[in-house]
C-alpha cells in the first residue's frame, strides 16, 4: 500500500513487518508500530461498536484509495492474533486475556483473524477467514500460533505457570481442566528449589526460607520460629519479580501483594487503613506471604525534603505492620530498585534481617537461564549457547530473555522452523539502548 520512507506524523517507515488483504503493519524508524487498515474493515469496527468515537485511527488516502491508520508506541505490542506470542510472559497474557473479555462484551464476531493493539486493549477482528472459538484463539496466542486450547490445561509457554492460568480463567470465563500436580510419595522428599540463572538466590530461598517452612519443629529448637522478612534490590530486569513468583509457586502458599496501584490512595488515612488491610488478611490465612513492590514508592526516607504528613503515617503504619507479620507466621518479601532511598528504619534488623543485592548476572547463571527458557524451543544446530552465554555477559535476564523472544519472532517472520544462530544476532543487534528500554519489538 505505501513504499518505504513514506511519513505518518513525521515518522518514515522503516520496514513492512506483517501484510494482509485489508490491513499492513509496518515498523518506522522511530521503532513505533503503524498499522495501515482499509477503511471499509474500519467501518465495520464502527457499525459492530468495537470502536467509539475519539478512537486513535486517524483517516488517510493513499492513491485514491481511503485508509485509517495508528502509531502505537514502540513499548507495546502489536501482531496478529493467529502468528501468536512465542514465549508469551504473564503480562501479555493477562493483557490479552482482559482485551478478548472487553471485546467479547461488545460483539460475537470471531477475533482469530484480528489483530493485538496491546497499548489500547484492542482486538479486532478483520473478517477475511472463518475464525475458531475464543478457546482455541486464546489457547494458540498463549502457545505462539501453534493451535493449542485454553481448557485443555496444558502449559504452552515457559513463562506461564497455573497461577497464571487460573487469573485468565478469572479473567475471561473460560473454564481451564486443571493439571492434577504429580503425586509425591510419603518417603520421597520435596524436589529442591531451583530458579533458572540465580544458584546463590537460590540457595539463599533454600536455606533461609524453605527448610525453615518445611521442619519447623527442628529449628524452633534452635530458636528460629519462622523465617525474617527479606529485602530484595538492585537494577530493574535482574529477575527480582521474578525469583519471588517462583518461590511462591514453589510453597504454595497464600500471597498478597502490596503495590502502588493498590494501596496508592490521595486521601488522608486512606492509603494507610490499605496497608492495614492487607496484612490483617494475611494474618487471618497465615502462614502466608506479603510481596512489597516498588517498595520506594511509600517506604522512601521520611526526612527526604518531598516528605508530608500523609507520607510519615504510611512508613509508620508499615513499620508496626512489619513486626507485627513474622510474630502471626507472614513472610514479608520487599523489592526495591532504588535501596538508598528507603526509610533507614524500615531496613534495620529485625525488621527486614536479610538484604540481598540482585545485580547482573555472571555468564553461568545467563548460560543456566538459556538452557532453561529453550528447553521447549527448537534451535539450529549452529547456535552454541555456551558461546552465546559469554556474548551477553553484562546484561540483564531480562535482556537475554528478550533476545531469546525476539529471535523466535524474526525466525517465524522468516518462514523458519527453528530459531538460529542468525536470528539470534539480529535480535541481540535489536536489543534497546539503555535509555530506550523496549519490553519487546521487532
Amino acid at each position: 500500500m505505501i513504499i518505504k520512507g513514506d511519513r505518518f506524523e513525521g515518522n518514515r517507515i522503516k520496514a513492512l513487518i506483517y501484510e494482509s488483504e485489508c490491513w499492513e503493519l509496518y515498523k518506522t524508524f522511530t521503532n513505533s508500530s503503524l498499522l495501515l487498515v482499509m477503511k471499509s474493515a474500519y467501518d465495520r469496527w464502527i457499525v459492530n461498536q468495537l470502536l467509539y468515537a475519539g478512537n486513535p485511527f486517524i483517516q488517510t488516502e493513499i492513491d485514491g484509495t481511503e485508509y485509517v491508520y495508528l502509531l502505537s508506541d514502540e513499548k507495546y505490542l502489536l501482531l496478529p492474533v493467529k502468528n501468536g506470542l512465542p514465549l508469551c510472559d504473564r503480562k501479555i497474557a493477562l493483557t490479552f486475556a482482559a482485551a478478548l473479555k472487553r471485546m467479547r462484551e461488545r460483539t460475537k464476531i470471531p477475533f482469530g483473524d484480528g489483530i493485538f493493539i496491546e497499548e489500547y486493549g484492542y482486538l479486532l477482528p478483520v473478517y477475511e477467514f472463518e475464525s475458531p472459538s475464543d478457546d482455541i484463539i486464546l489457547g494458540s496466542f498463549l502457545a505462539g500460533g501453534r493451535r493449542e486450547t485454553f481448557y485443555d490445561g496444558k502449559i504452552v509457554s515457559p513463562f506461564l505457570d497455573e497461577t497464571v492460568y487460573c487469573k485468565i480463567s478469572e479473567i475471561t470465563g473460560l473454564e481451564r481442566q486443571r493439571q492434577e500436580p504429580p503425586k509425591i510419595a510419603e518417603d520421597e522428599p520435596k524436589r529442591p528449589f531451583v530458579l533458572a540463572g540465580r544458584r546463590e538466590l537460590s540457595q539463599f530461598f533454600q536455606e533461609h526460607i524453605i527448610n525453615i517452612l518445611n521442619e519447623p519443629e527442628r529449628y524452633q529448637k534452635l530458636g528460629i520460629d519462622f523465617p525474617a522478612a527479606v529485602l530484595l534490590y538492585g537494577p530493574p530486569g535482574c529477575g527480582k519479580t521474578f525469583a519471588v513468583e517462583k518461590l511462591i509457586e514453589y510453597l504454595g502458599l497464600p500471597s498478597f501483594e502490596i503495590n502502588s496501584a493498590t494501596i496508592a490512595s490521595p486521601y488522608i488515612h486512606d492509603t494507610a487503613k490499605k496497608i492495614s488491610r492487607v496484612f490483617e488478611t494475611a494474618i487471618s490465612k497465615a502462614p502466608s506471604i506479603v510481596v512489597i513492590d516498588e517498595m520506594e514508592s511509600y517506604l522512601s526516607d521520611r526526612n527526604a525534603p518531598t516528605s508530608n504528613s500523609q507520607h510519615l503515617e504510611e512508613v509508620a503504619e508499615f513499620l508496626r505492620q512489619v513486626q507485627n507479620a513474622q510474630k502471626n507466621h507472614v513472610l514479608i518479601i520487599a523489592m526495591t530498585n532504588m535501596y538508598e532511598k528507603i526509610d533507614p528504619a524500615i531496613l534495620r534488623r529485625g525488621r527486614f534481617d536479610h538484604h540481598i543485592e540482585v545485580g547482573l548476572p555472571s555468564e553461568e547463571e545467563i548460560y543456566q537461564l538459556l538452557l532453561s527458557i529453550t528447553r521447549n524451543i527448537v534451535l539450529s544446530a549452529d547456535i552454541d549457547l555456551k558461546q552465546l552465554a559469554a556474548q551477553l555477559t553484562g546484561k540483564t535476564l531480562a535482556d537475554v530473555t528478550f533476545i531469546i523472544r525476539e529471535a523466535g519472532l524474526i525466525s517465524g517472520k522468516n518462514g523458519l522452523d527453528a530459531i538460529t544462530a542468525d536470528s539470534i544476532q539480529t535480535a541481540v543487534s535489536h536489543l534497546p539502548k539503555e535509555e530506550q528500554r523496549r519490553r519487546i519489538g521487532f
